[in-house]
Protein backbone atom coordinates (compact mmCIF):
# COMPACT_ATOMS: atom_id res chain seq x y z
CA UNK A 1 0.00 0.00 0.00
CA UNK A 2 1.51 3.19 -1.07
CA UNK A 3 1.64 6.74 1.39
CA UNK A 4 -0.61 8.67 -1.25
CA UNK A 5 -3.61 5.83 -0.34
CA UNK A 6 -2.68 6.43 2.95
CA UNK A 7 -3.06 9.59 2.73
CA UNK A 8 -5.83 9.70 1.14
CA UNK A 9 -7.47 6.92 3.33
CA UNK A 10 -6.72 9.24 6.43
CA UNK A 11 -8.45 12.49 5.04
CA UNK A 12 -11.28 10.65 4.08
CA UNK A 13 -11.60 9.09 7.36
CA UNK A 14 -11.65 12.26 8.93
CA UNK A 15 -14.11 13.93 7.38
CA UNK A 16 -16.71 10.95 8.09
CA UNK A 17 -15.83 11.50 11.80
CA UNK A 18 -16.11 15.38 11.05
CA UNK A 19 -19.66 14.86 8.94
CA UNK A 20 -20.90 12.37 11.48
CA UNK A 21 -19.83 14.58 14.39
CA UNK A 22 -21.28 17.86 12.25
CA UNK A 23 -25.35 16.36 12.42
CA UNK A 24 -25.45 14.88 15.93
CA UNK A 25 -23.99 18.73 16.75
CA UNK A 26 -26.01 20.78 15.08
CA UNK A 27 -25.96 24.68 15.84
CA UNK A 28 -28.53 26.89 16.06
CA UNK A 29 -26.62 29.97 16.73
CA UNK A 30 -26.21 31.23 13.08
CA UNK A 31 -28.51 29.65 10.93
CA UNK A 32 -29.35 31.11 7.22
CA UNK A 33 -32.86 30.77 5.40
CA UNK A 34 -33.13 32.36 1.95
CA UNK A 35 -36.65 30.83 1.51
CA UNK A 36 -40.17 31.31 2.62
CA UNK A 37 -39.94 31.80 6.67
CA UNK A 38 -42.31 31.88 9.06
CA UNK A 39 -42.81 31.95 13.17
CA UNK A 40 -46.13 30.66 15.00
CA UNK A 41 -46.85 31.41 18.97
CA UNK A 42 -47.70 29.03 21.35
CA UNK A 43 -50.36 26.32 20.24
CA UNK A 44 -51.21 25.32 24.03
CA UNK A 45 -52.75 21.91 22.10
CA UNK A 46 -55.19 23.44 19.73
CA UNK A 47 -53.81 21.67 16.48
CA UNK A 48 -56.95 22.64 14.67
CA UNK A 49 -55.10 26.47 14.61
CA UNK A 50 -51.89 24.96 13.20
CA UNK A 51 -53.20 22.80 10.86
CA UNK A 52 -55.14 26.17 9.61
CA UNK A 53 -52.19 28.16 9.58
CA UNK A 54 -49.87 25.93 7.31
CA UNK A 55 -53.38 25.39 5.22
CA UNK A 56 -53.64 28.82 4.71
CA UNK A 57 -50.07 29.14 3.51
CA UNK A 58 -50.50 26.35 1.41
CA UNK A 59 -47.54 24.65 3.29
CA UNK A 60 -49.85 21.24 3.69
CA UNK A 61 -52.96 19.66 1.15
CA UNK A 62 -56.27 18.61 2.84
CA UNK A 63 -54.30 15.22 3.45
CA UNK A 64 -52.10 17.15 6.14
CA UNK A 65 -49.24 16.55 3.51
CA UNK A 66 -46.14 18.27 3.11
CA UNK A 67 -46.26 20.06 -0.42
CA UNK A 68 -44.80 23.20 -0.59
CA UNK A 69 -41.14 23.41 -1.30
CA UNK A 70 -38.54 25.03 0.93
CA UNK A 71 -40.14 26.32 3.77
CA UNK A 72 -39.04 26.85 7.35
CA UNK A 73 -41.11 27.34 10.07
CA UNK A 74 -40.48 27.91 13.73
CA UNK A 75 -42.96 27.75 16.93
CA UNK A 76 -41.82 29.87 19.92
CA UNK A 77 -42.69 26.90 22.78
CA UNK A 78 -45.81 25.76 24.78
CA UNK A 79 -47.57 23.58 22.10
CA UNK A 80 -48.13 21.56 25.29
CA UNK A 81 -51.40 21.40 27.26
CA UNK A 82 -52.82 18.31 28.82
CA UNK A 83 -56.45 17.66 27.62
CA UNK A 84 -56.48 19.19 24.21
CA UNK A 85 -54.14 17.54 21.20
CA UNK A 86 -50.75 18.52 22.32
CA UNK A 87 -50.00 15.07 21.78
CA UNK A 88 -50.62 14.85 17.96
CA UNK A 89 -48.64 18.08 17.15
CA UNK A 90 -45.65 16.77 18.59
CA UNK A 91 -46.48 13.58 16.12
CA UNK A 92 -47.80 15.92 13.19
CA UNK A 93 -44.34 17.57 13.25
CA UNK A 94 -42.34 14.48 13.78
CA UNK A 95 -43.91 13.28 10.79
CA UNK A 96 -43.94 16.53 8.98
CA UNK A 97 -39.94 16.76 9.21
CA UNK A 98 -39.75 13.36 8.10
CA UNK A 99 -41.95 13.58 4.84
CA UNK A 100 -40.66 17.45 4.32
CA UNK A 101 -36.84 16.48 4.06
CA UNK A 102 -37.23 15.50 0.22
CA UNK A 103 -39.20 19.31 -0.07
CA UNK A 104 -36.46 21.36 2.48
CA UNK A 105 -39.35 21.77 4.21
CA UNK A 106 -39.26 21.18 8.10
CA UNK A 107 -40.38 23.24 11.15
CA UNK A 108 -38.27 24.03 14.45
CA UNK A 109 -39.98 23.16 17.80
CA UNK A 110 -38.81 25.18 20.44
CA UNK A 111 -38.69 24.06 24.26
CA UNK A 112 -41.53 26.32 26.11
CA UNK A 113 -42.04 25.91 30.23
CA UNK A 114 -44.96 23.38 29.40
CA UNK A 115 -42.60 21.47 27.40
CA UNK A 116 -40.01 21.10 30.32
CA UNK A 117 -42.66 20.75 32.89
CA UNK A 118 -43.89 17.85 31.01
CA UNK A 119 -40.16 16.32 30.50
CA UNK A 120 -39.32 17.14 34.37
CA UNK A 121 -42.55 15.00 35.04
CA UNK A 122 -44.62 17.99 36.12
CA UNK A 123 -47.86 17.58 34.84
CA UNK A 124 -51.01 19.78 34.96
CA UNK A 125 -53.31 16.16 34.80
CA UNK A 126 -56.82 16.94 35.95
CA UNK A 127 -57.44 15.19 39.24
CA UNK A 128 -60.59 13.40 37.80
CA UNK A 129 -59.02 11.97 35.31
CA UNK A 130 -55.55 10.87 36.53
CA UNK A 131 -55.62 7.28 35.38
CA UNK A 132 -56.92 8.65 31.43
CA UNK A 133 -53.61 10.59 31.19
CA UNK A 134 -51.59 7.81 32.02
CA UNK A 135 -50.53 6.25 29.07
CA UNK A 136 -50.01 10.48 27.69
CA UNK A 137 -47.56 11.08 30.66
CA UNK A 138 -45.44 8.07 30.08
CA UNK A 139 -44.67 9.30 27.05
CA UNK A 140 -42.40 11.63 28.58
CA UNK A 141 -40.30 9.29 30.67
CA UNK A 142 -36.66 8.51 29.72
CA UNK A 143 -37.26 6.51 26.53
CA UNK A 144 -40.54 7.50 26.19
CA UNK A 145 -41.47 8.16 22.08
CA UNK A 146 -41.95 12.02 23.18
CA UNK A 147 -39.34 12.35 25.81
CA UNK A 148 -36.88 11.17 22.87
CA UNK A 149 -38.05 13.76 20.09
CA UNK A 150 -37.87 16.80 23.02
CA UNK A 151 -34.77 16.09 24.52
CA UNK A 152 -32.88 17.01 21.30
CA UNK A 153 -35.48 20.33 20.49
CA UNK A 154 -33.28 23.97 21.44
CA UNK A 155 -34.22 25.99 23.73
CA UNK A 156 -33.17 29.25 21.21
CA UNK A 157 -32.50 29.51 17.63
CA UNK A 158 -30.87 32.38 15.55
CA UNK A 159 -32.08 31.94 12.36
CA UNK A 160 -31.21 35.47 9.83
CA UNK A 161 -29.96 37.12 12.53
CA UNK A 162 -33.67 36.95 14.49
CA UNK A 163 -33.52 35.32 17.59
CA UNK A 164 -36.24 33.04 18.88
CA UNK A 165 -37.19 31.76 22.03
CA UNK A 166 -40.10 31.12 24.36
CA UNK A 167 -39.45 33.77 26.57
CA UNK A 168 -36.59 35.88 25.61
CA UNK A 169 -32.73 35.19 26.38
CA UNK A 170 -31.57 38.24 29.45
CA UNK A 171 -28.21 39.46 28.94
CA UNK A 172 -26.59 37.35 31.17
CA UNK A 173 -27.51 34.48 29.44
CA UNK A 174 -26.83 35.90 26.17
CA UNK A 175 -23.05 36.48 27.17
CA UNK A 176 -22.59 32.41 26.82
CA UNK A 177 -23.91 31.98 23.67
CA UNK A 178 -26.95 29.85 22.38
CA UNK A 179 -25.09 27.07 21.40
CA UNK A 180 -23.83 27.06 25.45
CA UNK A 181 -27.43 27.65 26.51
CA UNK A 182 -28.77 24.81 24.48
CA UNK A 183 -25.95 22.16 25.72
CA UNK A 184 -26.48 22.75 28.89
CA UNK A 185 -30.01 23.19 29.25
CA UNK A 186 -30.74 19.81 27.85
CA UNK A 187 -28.40 18.74 29.88
CA UNK A 188 -30.64 20.08 32.87
CA UNK A 189 -33.40 18.53 31.55
CA UNK A 190 -32.11 14.86 30.70
CA UNK A 191 -33.09 12.00 33.07
CA UNK A 192 -36.45 13.65 33.56
CA UNK A 193 -34.67 16.90 34.75
CA UNK A 194 -32.15 15.28 37.31
CA UNK A 195 -29.73 17.84 37.12
CA UNK A 196 -32.44 20.99 36.72
CA UNK A 197 -33.56 20.02 40.06
CA UNK A 198 -30.54 19.60 41.69
CA UNK A 199 -29.64 23.77 40.59
CA UNK A 200 -33.05 24.59 41.87
CA UNK A 201 -32.66 23.03 44.90
CA UNK A 202 -29.10 24.64 45.19
CA UNK A 203 -30.24 27.44 44.10
CA UNK A 204 -27.69 27.74 40.97
CA UNK A 205 -27.08 30.86 39.45
CA UNK A 206 -26.53 29.66 36.20
CA UNK A 207 -29.73 27.79 35.16
CA UNK A 208 -31.08 27.74 31.85
CA UNK A 209 -34.80 26.28 32.55
CA UNK A 210 -35.41 28.56 35.83
CA UNK A 211 -37.04 31.13 36.54
CA UNK A 212 -35.14 33.79 34.66
CA UNK A 213 -34.09 31.71 31.48
CA UNK A 214 -35.48 31.56 28.38
CA UNK A 215 -38.45 29.55 28.87
CA UNK A 216 -39.54 31.23 31.82
CA UNK A 217 -38.64 35.31 32.70
CA UNK A 218 -41.56 37.71 31.95
CA UNK A 219 -38.92 40.56 31.62
CA UNK A 220 -39.44 41.67 28.02
CA UNK A 221 -43.18 41.44 28.31
CA UNK A 222 -42.56 44.49 30.86
CA UNK A 223 -41.85 46.79 28.48
CA UNK A 224 -45.93 47.21 27.86
CA UNK A 225 -45.94 48.74 31.08
CA UNK A 226 -44.67 52.84 31.18
CA UNK A 227 -42.10 54.43 29.00
CA UNK A 228 -39.83 54.05 32.25
CA UNK A 229 -40.10 50.14 31.88
CA UNK A 230 -40.30 50.40 27.91
CA UNK A 231 -36.56 52.20 28.30
CA UNK A 232 -34.84 49.45 30.47
CA UNK A 233 -36.09 46.65 28.88
CA UNK A 234 -35.17 48.27 25.37
CA UNK A 235 -31.46 48.81 27.01
CA UNK A 236 -31.13 44.99 27.78
CA UNK A 237 -32.75 44.12 24.68
CA UNK A 238 -30.01 45.92 22.70
CA UNK A 239 -27.48 44.15 24.83
CA UNK A 240 -28.81 40.80 24.15
CA UNK A 241 -28.81 41.24 20.64
CA UNK A 242 -25.25 42.75 20.42
CA UNK A 243 -24.01 39.68 22.71
CA UNK A 244 -25.95 37.42 20.40
CA UNK A 245 -24.60 39.14 16.75
CA UNK A 246 -28.32 39.65 15.86
CA UNK A 247 -30.78 42.18 14.76
CA UNK A 248 -34.44 41.40 16.44
CA UNK A 249 -35.79 38.98 18.87
CA UNK A 250 -39.17 37.24 18.47
CA UNK A 251 -41.21 35.92 22.20
CA UNK A 252 -44.10 34.57 22.94
CA UNK A 253 -45.37 33.26 26.64
CA UNK A 254 -46.89 36.58 27.60
CA UNK A 255 -50.55 36.86 25.81
CA UNK A 256 -50.93 40.10 24.49
CA UNK A 257 -54.07 41.76 25.78
CA UNK A 258 -55.13 43.33 22.22
CA UNK A 259 -54.45 39.88 20.62
CA UNK A 260 -52.09 40.79 17.99
CA UNK A 261 -48.37 40.44 17.40
CA UNK A 262 -46.43 43.95 19.12
CA UNK A 263 -43.55 45.93 17.88
CA UNK A 264 -41.74 47.29 20.65
CA UNK A 265 -38.15 48.57 20.86
CA UNK A 266 -37.39 50.14 17.09
CA UNK A 267 -38.61 47.26 15.66
CA UNK A 268 -36.41 45.13 17.37
CA UNK A 269 -38.52 43.14 19.66
CA UNK A 270 -41.95 41.06 18.67
CA UNK A 271 -44.23 39.98 21.23
CA UNK A 272 -46.32 37.41 19.73
CA UNK A 273 -48.40 35.13 21.82
CA UNK A 274 -51.42 36.24 20.81
CA UNK A 275 -53.32 33.54 22.58
CA UNK A 276 -53.61 31.60 19.21
CA UNK A 277 -55.59 28.60 21.43
CA UNK A 278 -59.04 28.22 21.23
CA UNK A 279 -59.10 27.53 24.75
CA UNK A 280 -57.22 30.72 25.21
CA UNK A 281 -59.76 32.72 23.67
CA UNK A 282 -57.55 34.69 21.44
CA UNK A 283 -56.49 34.53 17.52
CA UNK A 284 -55.02 32.81 15.28
CA UNK A 285 -51.37 34.88 14.16
CA UNK A 286 -48.62 34.01 13.02
CA UNK A 287 -45.55 36.13 11.31
CA UNK A 288 -44.24 36.06 7.79
CA UNK A 289 -40.52 37.26 7.63
CA UNK A 290 -38.58 38.12 4.12
CA UNK A 291 -35.20 38.65 3.43
CA UNK A 292 -35.10 42.23 3.05
CA UNK A 293 -35.07 42.38 6.90
CA UNK A 294 -39.02 43.52 6.74
CA UNK A 295 -41.83 40.71 7.92
CA UNK A 296 -45.90 40.58 8.04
Amino acid sequence: MNMSYLKYFFFGYLAILWKINYVHNTSFSNLKWEYDFYSIGDLHGDKDAFIRILLNESIIDIENKVIRNNVLTVITGDVLDPTYDDIDIILFIKNYNESGKSLNSKIILLLGNHEVNNLCLKFKTPQSNIENYKYRNDMFRKGGTIYNYLIDSPFVVNVNNIIFSHAGVLPFYSTYGIDFINEEGKKEIINNCELLNQKLQNQQELCIACEYGPTLNRYYSYVTKNVFSESKVCSSLYKSLGLLKSNRMVIGHTVQRNKQVNSFCQDKLLLADTGISKWKNGVISYIQYFNDGSYK
